[in-house]
């Protein structure tokens, strides 16, 4: 309803004017400001590649726990640890996902 509305309204705009012009914003580059741009990138370093610790800590220690399921015959472990290493293999997809939208978004500088 509400879309047919602004539809509607945009068609008779368009009827109104015999034209629609659309500018867009130019190529804004996202900076931190001055004077904390080391502390920044500090930052951002530390929160990249502790995640990756975590992924790849997480990977290992459900591997771990598949291994030691299914030799000692504990079933829970191993399910537990086959569920933990599909968690770990989604949360890497998500973080190229992320750090590719939010490198897109910011850019390497202007």
């Amino acid at each position: 309803m509400i879309l047919e509305a602004i539809s509607e309204v945009a068609t008779q705009m368009v009827a109104a004017t015999g034209n629609l012009h659309a500018e867009g914003v130019g190529n804004v580059c996202a900076k931190a400001p001055t004077g904390v741009e080391s502390y920044v990138n500090q930052v951002l370093g530390w929160v990249k590649y502790g995640v990756m610790a975590l992924i790849i800590g997480c990977g290992f220690a459900s591997c771990g726990a598949m291994i030691v399921g299914k030799i000692g015959s504990m079933g829970r472990a191993a399910q537990i640890g086959a569920s933990g290493l599909f968690w770990t293999i989604i949360g890497a997809i998500a973080f190229v996902v992320i750090y590719g939208v939010l490198n897109g978004i910011v850019g390497n500088g202007c």
